[in-house]
């Protein structure tokens, strides 16, 4: 009876305090978020033709990304090469 009472107490930490650590614990440093700017999103409907939008998911797939920023992507360096003229 005394074991599983104080199993019981132990568990009452957690699992952290059943597992001890194998290293000397040290400080650890938390990595430092940077601040992104997060701009708003908006959302949009508009019909595009089936063969663009099956290429751009395979392009999507290909360089393992979103369909949503395949086209931001695409949309930014065509308005940045649109802007240039």
């Amino acid at each position: 009876m005394g074991k599983s009472n104080s199993l019981k107490d132990s568990m009452k930490g957690g699992l952290n305090s059943l597992l001890s650590s194998t290293t000397p614990s040290s400080i650890e440093e938390k990595p430092v978020k940077v601040a992104k700017e997060k701009e708003t999103v908006v959302h949009c409907n508009f019909l595009i033709n089936k063969s663009i939008h099956t290429r751009m998911k395979y392009l999507a797939i290909d360089k393992n990304m979103s369909l949503k920023d395949i086209v931001n992507e695409a949309m930014k360096e065509y308005l940045d090469k649109y802007e240039k003229k």
